[in-house]
């Protein structure tokens, strides 16, 4: 008796990491806020986003997590806010442990590290995260970051082909993608989270 609880209080362990990753684009897609605060000489204030960006804002959040194999649509992203948006998400979400959330860069971690999600979990409940897990599996962590960073490079290169960004800044803004994946395949579980407001801030 004993032996079947103890099997099935693992089963349900198992069950719900795995629902984590998969609710971790609609939770993010829930929780889009319409509002923003910005400091002032005199402190700072509170104002609500118009009705255009918030349509903007909230079309973008639901359509992450949405592409193909449930990762990031990076075709959705027309705008610089958006692309803004896509590269602070690049960074994961630090609520989600380790793993940061895989559902987003599920099929690259597929890919690259070519071990099942449930694997992944195993390892990372043991403390690795994506770069031990990388080496540990004899993959160098770097090959990884510029797996993630090819995967979302679309994005930028839709906004330069269309003339929203220059060369220049295109440059920059994929400096940033793997700034922002180096930090989610190498993060220790104690670094606070970068907040990504855009080139040259």
């Amino acid at each position: 008796m004993k032996l079947r609880k103890t099997v099935a209080g693992l089963v349900l362990l198992g069950t719900l990491s795995v629902a984590a990753c998969s609710a971790d684009a609609t939770e993010a897609a829930q929780t889009t806020s319409t509002t923003s605060t910005t400091s002032t000489a005199s402190g700072s204030s509170t104002t609500g986003s118009s009705a255009a960006e918030a349509a903007s804002g909230t079309a973008f959040a639901a359509s992450r997590g949405r592409g193909p194999g449930g990762g990031v649509d990076v075709s959705s992203v027309t705008t610089e806010d958006e692309l803004i948006a896509l590269v602070q998400e690049a960074y994961g979400d630090g609520a989600l442990d380790l793993h940061r959330g895989h559902q987003p860069v599920q099929d690259v971690l597929d890919e690259v590290l070519a071990i099942s999600h449930d694997e992944l979990h195993v390892r990372m409940d043991a403390g690795q995260n994506l770069a031990a897990v990388a080496t540990d599996l004899g993959i160098d962590p770097q090959t990884l970051v510029d797996a993630l960073v090819e995967s979302w490079s679309p994005a930028i290169d839709d906004l330069l082909a269309a003339g929203e960004i220059t060369e220049e800044e295109a440059e920059q803004y994929r400096q940033a993608l793997e700034e922002a994946f180096t930090f989610r395949v190498e993060w220790d579980g104690e670094q606070a989270e970068p907040t990504f407001s855009g080139i040259g801030t």
